[in-house]
């Protein structure tokens, strides 16, 4: 009995709560404040589409997908495909499905595609550049708070499975009468091999097993985020004095994320946004930080206006990620013609 009450006190934070789809139809005006963080979005569409990738425990509509991005980025003139895989399953089953949604560009007349990802959405990207050889056909790979080097809160989750004696098939059979609540392709999940994944056990062989491509430009955000909203001193350094609002206000952690940012932050106080710490998010050129927790970067649970401690607002976030890109791609284009 006490293995499987362990167990559902476990399974929630494998399984959190899903949101529902958001349909309104604005321009891109209607998506930013005037007065949220970072420079008003402007600028021209860039060239490729952009393939949104999500995390861990995601759909395109859930609690963990993109909120409003996909519609905010099309209004800009961005051409956007918004990928759907495997919530509960290793990078390297989740990196076919997302290869598929590229695939789709491409047989729609496009030669390449700038990838944004979320979360585990990076681990996956990097496997189907490095592993399924998409690297001739992928611009651009920007992680925000991907666990490059893993997240504590993983491996603290497959000692608790360990711990309990838990039937894996059993959490898988759990995992998929979930999941498909809010993503079809649940049916068949992986929850072990999922979270080994994103573990820091694993992601030094994950590394090496998947170096970077030569022809891709990665860059890298990570969020920080601090209980209650205090101010964390280790952040400015973590952070390498990059901050979206420069260290104006720390952002206020979610409750729900409360508990898995102390596993993370650890003794240390490492600073993290609620599951991935900053060092891990880092990857190619890193940017700085944002002022948000793994569920803000997302505009989770469905933030329709800036945060009102420090007025991150995903949505101009994503747009401007978006419209730097076009900036990105030109110098590359001169940077190669010169050499």
């Amino acid at each position: 009995m006490a293995r499987f009450t362990i167990l559902g006190l476990a399974l929630p934070v494998l399984l959190s709560l899903t949101a529902c789809d958001d349909g309104t139809g604005k321009t891109s005006a209607d998506f930013t404040e005037s007065d949220a963080l970072g420079p008003t979005p402007k600028g021209e569409p860039v060239e490729y589409p952009i393939v949104l990738a999500h995390g861990f425990d995601a759909s395109p509509t859930n609690r963990w997908g993109f909120y409003r991005v996909a519609e905010a980025l099309e209004a800009d003139g961005h051409e956007v495909y918004v990928a759907i895989v495997p919530p509960y399953d290793s990078p390297e089953v989740r990196a076919v499905a997302l290869a598929e949604v590229v695939d789709a560009a491409l047989a729609d007349g496009h030669e390449k595609v700038n990838v944004i990802a979320h979360s585990m959405g990076g681990l996956d990207a990097r496997h189907m550049i490095s592993q399924l050889g998409y690297g001739d056909v992928v611009a651009s790979l920007t992680t925000i708070s991907s666990p490059h080097r893993g997240s504590k809160v993983a491996d603290t989750m497959l000692k608790v499975l360990d711990g309990v004696h838990a039937d894996d098939d059993l959490v898988d059979g759990l995992a998929s009468a979930w999941g498909v609540t809010f993503n079809d392709l649940a049916d068949d999940s992986h929850v072990r091999a999922a979270l080994e994944g994103i573990s820091e056990g694993r992601s030094d062989s994950f590394n090496e097993e998947n170096p970077d491509d030569a022809n891709v430009y990665y860059q890298s955000w990570a969020g920080v985020s601090s209980a209650f909203g205090i101010k964390n001193p280790r952040d400015k350094n973590a952070c390498e004095g990059e901050m979206l609002g420069n260290f104006h206000k720390a952002d206020k952690m979610n409750a729900t994320l409360l508990p898995m940012g102390a596993i993370v932050g650890g003794i240390k106080l490492t600073p993290n946004d609620g599951m991935v710490a900053v060092e891990s998010a880092k990857w190619g050129e890193f940017r700085g930080c944002i002022p948000a927790d793994h569920l803000d970067e997302v505009g989770q649970m469905r933030h329709d206006k800036p945060d009102s401690r420090t007025k991150f607002d995903h949505v101009r976030f994503y747009r401007n990620v978006a419209f730097e890109l076009v900036v990105g791609e030109e110098e590359r284009v001169e940077a190669a013609a010169v050499g």
